[in-house]
């Protein structure tokens, strides 16, 4: 059963939700009109902070009894498409950005119709009503097949098909804010100032040009980096980040 809802009215809905019930704060995610200027991040607040970056996915719910894999877990579950064939170089990029230590998640509801984002939405259970993915979990992948991630409601693992190997450590909400909250330990956390958000933006440049290094990708690079010097460091690196990460960028501050 495909999605009856868009990635963008899940990435609003739940970031209505972390924003409002857990207090973080965007770089460029999309938000509700009465939030603009309580939930948007300002470099002169001097406090420490963690980078979230989270590229929103939209699940099947796979009902068939000819599934494949029917006879793993029985059926429904429910299935979310990495990226088509031979643009697996993406998730790639999110392998480093994870590396760089931030934190980096696909992120997926466990639903999939409209009339259940809005009850989780006004019952205030998006996050938990979602799971979130790490890239190094998942591994590196192939660029000659096509992925997808399978789970089921309430499961701590998933599976990666077309080799059927098993995700461990699936990251429920409540999982996620502990994640976020061992960020906080002594030394880690930084005060993102307009020279820090600038110079993640030029990394993740650097990043994406040793993975996608085709003329047309460098000319795209070389028109961003020229621009660093004219827009707001929030936007240098919110707009790295969406038009080239497929990722939206939350902050939480402490």
């Amino acid at each position: 059963m495909k999605p009856e809802i868009t990635d963008i009215s899940y990435s609003t809905a739940l970031t209505f939700e972390l924003v409002t019930q857990y207090d973080l704060l965007t770089l460029g995610a999309p938000i509700l009109p009465s939030l603009r200027k309580e939930s948007i991040y300002q470099t002169d607040m001097n406090a420490r902070s963690v980078l979230l970056f989270l590229q929103y996915k939209l699940s099947e719910r796979i009902v068939g009894t000819a599934s494949s894999l029917k006879d793993d877990w029985g059926i429904p579950y429910y299935r979310f498409l990495i990226h088509p064939k031979n643009r697996n170089k993406r998730h790639e990029l999110l392998l480093n950005l994870e590396a760089m230590n931030n934190l980096v998640y696909y992120t997926a509801p466990e639903f999939y119709a409209k009339a259940e984002l809005y009850e989780s939405l006004m019952q205030k259970t998006l996050l938990i009503n979602s799971t979130f993915w790490s890239p190094k979990a998942i591994g590196s992948l192939s660029q000659a097949e096509r992925y997808t991630v399978s789970y089921k409601r309430g499961t701590h693992f998933g599976i990666l098909e077309p080799e059927k190997i098993k995700i461990e450590g699936v990251t429920n909400g409540s999982v996620l804010l502990s994640e976020i909250k061992s960020k906080f330990e002594p030394n880690q956390p930084k005060v993102y100032d307009d020279e820090k958000l600038i110079h993640l933006g030029d990394q993740m440049l650097e990043n994406y040009f040793k993975v996608l290094h085709t003329p047309k990708e460098k000319r795209l690079i070389n028109d961003i980096w020229k621009s660093r010097d004219r827009i707001d460091p929030r936007d240098y690196l919110s707009l790295i980040s969406i038009l080239l990460y497929d990722c939206y960028v939350y902050i939480v501050t402490r």
